[in-house]
Parts: C-alpha cells; structure tokens; sequence
C-alpha cells in the first residue's frame, strides 16, 4: 500500500523530472533559434538529451553567475571605499552619513562576506574573461557594464534598509526588485547567453569544433562543390548535432550544410 508520503514524494519527483526535461527543451529551441537549423528524427521521448542540455547549461550558468556576482561584490566594495574615502575629505556631511550608514548595513548583512572568498572567485573570473574577449567570443565593454551595473544594484540593497523613510513591508519587494535587476543585467547587458549556451553544447558533444569529417554519397557532392576541390575526401570545420536525431549542421568554408548522419564520419 503507497502512503501519502510516498505519494506525494513520488509525485514531487515526478514534476521535477518533467521541469527539467522541459527546461531542457526549451534552452534546445532557443539554442535552434540562435544558430536557425533544427535537426530531424528529434521527439520529446529524447528526454535524456533534453536533461542533459539542461544540466549542462545550468552548470555553466551556475558558475558565471558565481563569478559574476563575486565580481560585483568587489567592484561594489571598491566603490564604497572610494566614495568614503572622498566624502570624507570634502566634508559633504549628509551624503557621507548616508554612505557611512549604508556601509554599516552592508556589513550587519555581511554582503561582502566572505571578502577573500570573493576575492578568489573574481580573480578566476577576470582570467576567463581576458581569455575569452582573446578569443573574440566576448565584448569587454558589455562585460564591464554588466559588472557595474550589477555592483549598483547590490550597493542599493543595504541603503533599503538603511532608509528610515521606506516603510518594512516595501523593503523586501525592493531588495528583491534589485535582485531582479541584476539578474536582468547579466542575461541582457553581458551578451553572455549565447556564450553559455555554446559552452554547454560543445560539453556534451552536440558541437564539435575544428574537426576532420568524410561524407558520401550526395552530401559529398555538396560538400565538394563548396570547397571547389572536386577530388578532396576529407573536410575541415565544425559539427552539430552529429549523433542526435538524423540530420546534422557543418561549417565548411565559413558556409553551413546539412548532411545526414548515416553519410558523416567524424576524426577528432
């Protein structure tokens, strides 16, 4: 006999399968969408594919996210300092209270704790992205606007509270807004989607980079007349969705192809 408890485990584990598989599917279209190619012989009962599309995806966002706002919360820390700092000389003694008083909220809701922690984290980040703006895959003035924009919205957060003049119950809807704000900021302003997405295609193999490919039959003919090398067997470029469904997507000389699976061949 099944108990209640049971029950209702049994079925909170039976939509959490499903929110995965549908997150899953739905980071697959938009991905489809950005590259404008969906392969074929795909069907929903390809849930494993959908969970490991979603998995991927959430572990890279998980770690960006991370840096990301370990990021903010130097910048924002920085910031705070400088400002302190400078009030303090010029003597403006209402903004400098302000700040003063924003900074004790801060650290009673140890914001920038743990510092060092941060500190780390930001340093790992930094080297990602110099290494990944290197590589033309990012734009560091998007990048850098994001960081800030986000750092503003942490600073923001302790000032809520700290403001005497806004009533309790609308603090958290504003704390919260601010969250928002820098979620919003890094999907929108960062350019970094697209970067995620990529990253976690190419980790579960759907995409596949500088790679040898051999073709036959028609697709062969295909290929050969876009590199106009009408004996050449062997193709470099890059590869989607080979293994998955029955259609995948080749890059050959900067031009795309699509080529049934049962003709391709792949060398790592």
């Amino acid at each position: 006999m099944i108990t209640l408890k049971r029950f209702l485990t049994m079925d909170t584990a039976k939509n959490i399968y499903l929110c995965l598989t549908g997150a899953g599917v739905v980071v697959f279209m938009f991905y489809c969408m950005r590259i404008q190619f969906f392969p074929t012989g795909l069907s929903l009962s390809d849930v494993i594919f959908f969970l490991m599309v979603i998995a991927s995806f959430s572990l890279f966002l998980f770690f960006f996210i991370l840096c990301w706002y370990s990021m903010s919360i130097i910048t924002a820390n920085i910031f705070m300092r400088v400002a302190l700092f400078t009030l303090r000389r010029t003597k403006k003694s209402d903004l400098h209270r302000t700040f003063k008083g924003t900074n004790r909220m801060a650290k009673l809701m140890k914001i920038y704790e743990p510092f060092l922690a941060h500190f780390l984290i930001s340093a790992i980040g930094i080297m990602i992205i110099f290494f990944m703006e290197s590589s033309n895959k990012i734009d560091f003035f998007s990048i850098s606007l994001s960081i800030i924009m986000t750092a503003f919205c942490i600073m923001l957060i302790p000032n809520i509270y700290y403001d005497k003049k806004i009533q309790k119950p609308k603090k958290k809807k504003l704390a919260g807004l601010m969250v928002g704000c820098g979620f919003f900021f890094f999907f929108m302003v960062s350019d970094m989607p697209p970067v995620l997405s990529d990253a976690g295609m190419t980790y579960i193999g759907v995409k596949k980079s500088n790679i040898t490919v051999m073709l036959q039959g028609p697709d062969l003919e295909m290929a050969r007349h876009l590199t106009g090398n009408q004996s050449q067997v062997y193709f470099k470029g890059d590869a989607l969705f080979t293994g998955v469904g029955a259609t995948s997507l080749l890059v050959i000389n900067n031009k795309e192809i699509i080529v049934k699976n049962e003709n391709l061949s792949l060398s790592l």
